[in-house]
């Protein structure tokens, strides 16, 4: 490129220098010193990485890995929040389903061929080259806060809740989502978020999603975002799975509850229906994560999420929430009383085991694990400005 600067190697990078066959980087022109690098995922292709100012950084300043709501159509750089403006910042360019509403204004999607689970393999490729290339010198140390919002979310979450070691000098110290979805088999109808409680003499069905609402476009785009509906079950794509088995049965159909799928085999072939035992729902349980024998610990986390679309009546009224149903809101309580829970139970348990002062960690689930509601949902995937505010707050008080 014309007048583009001669590429230099990363402050603290001792690697970068040495490029290896699978990989390059080159420098763009732009304000904000940004380097793109490509890291091939075994036979699958490869991801890109933008690198934000990192090399205008000390290598032992705080890295911010930033997974953009949803994969760009056109390989073209992600917006950064106004929160990562100056900051170090490795945005990964995931592969997944591309929507093209933030940029063009068109309500329709840009279909990427990538399915679950190549989001989740690209960002532990990007994430394993970051930590090998610009890990500092000797025995410093360097902290990893990850951001990501809507499909971005899943991915952030999952990735903090699977690489926070305490011990390593690199690694997740904490993680923010913004309106993530932690639990996809949410969506579909059999989750008890979606039926009336059994005490119910006349139960009402689950309301639908808001027409434009964002959930409502993800609705749309299960079947471009898994290859069927087993992959909703992966707990890298739904960490919420990671605290409890999911008490349903994988389904055939993303919309069809299993007493229509039923019902339907029975039209098609009564017979063989007929001699088919009738699968037993499993039971919802508990699971101890992190694992007792492994280093990992809960991390520092903030849920960010919009209050639930509302509907209008036909008189131009909205009508009122109702609570129930798939919302950004149970996606993201849930998470965090799952976390706060395994806290509490697992890391605050073992510690009591050895540490006398442990009463002095009696609020330590609700301090490391934060939710807030920023307002109404808004057209815009972006954060709003209270939603900067937070976000800049928590961090003051961590960096």
């Amino acid at each position: 490129m014309r007048g583009c600067p001669r590429i230099q190697p990363l402050r603290g990078s001792k690697q970068l220098v040495t490029i290896t066959p699978y990989l390059w980087t080159r420098r763009i022109c732009s304000s904000h010193n940004l380097e793109r690098v490509q890291v091939k995922c075994g036979s699958a292709g490869h991801v890109t990485i933008d690198l934000h100012n990192v090399a205008n950084h000390s290598p032992q300043s705080a890295l911010f890995i930033h997974l953009p709501p949803f994969p760009s159509a056109d390989s073209t750089t992600s917006s950064l929040p106004k929160f990562l403006s100056d900051r170090p910042v490795a945005s990964i360019n995931y592969r997944w389903v591309s929507d093209s509403r933030e940029d063009s204004g068109n309500s329709g999607l840009e279909l990427a061929s990538s399915k679950w689970p190549t989001p989740i393999h690209d960002t532990l490729f990007a994430y394993s080259w970051l930590v090998e290339h610009l890990t500092p010198e000797g025995l410093q140390r360097r902290d990893i806060y990850v951001y990501g919002s809507h499909l971005g979310g899943s991915l952030a979450t999952s990735l903090s809740l699977t690489e926070a070691h305490p011990h390593m000098p690199f690694a997740v110290r904490g993680v923010i989502s913004y309106n993530g979805v932690y639990n996809w088999t949410m969506f579909l109808p059999d989750h008890p978020v979606n039926r009336s409680p059994k005490r119910v003499k006349n139960p009402m069905p689950a309301p639908r999603q808001v027409e434009g609402s964002h959930l409502y476009h993800l609705e749309e785009m299960l079947r471009a975002c898994f290859r069927a509906p087993v992959d909703m079950f992966d707990p890298f794509v739904s960490p919420s799975l990671l605290f409890h088995n999911p008490g349903l049965l994988v389904p055939e159909s993303y919309v069809l509850s299993s007493e229509e799928t039923a019902a339907l085999e029975a039209l098609v072939d009564p017979d063989s229906v007929a001699e088919r035992p009738v699968p037993k729902t499993p039971r919802k349980s508990h699971l101890i994560f992190p694992p007792r024998t492994s280093t990992l610990r809960i991390p520092e986390a903030l849920f960010l999420y919009d209050s639930p679309a509302v509907a209008r009546s036909k008189s131009g009224r909205k009508k009122a929430a109702t609570g129930r149903g798939n919302t950004m809101e149970n996606q993201a309580l849930e998470l965090v009383e799952l976390m706060r829970r395994s806290l509490e139970k697992v890391e605050l348990k073992e510690r009591g085991k050895w540490d006398d002062d442990v009463g002095l960690w009696e609020d330590e689930a609700e301090r490391r694990v934060q939710t807030c509601e920023i307002g109404d949902e808004r057209e815009s995937l972006k954060l709003n400005d209270l939603g900067e505010q937070v976000i800049a707050d928590w961090l003051d008080e961590r960096i």
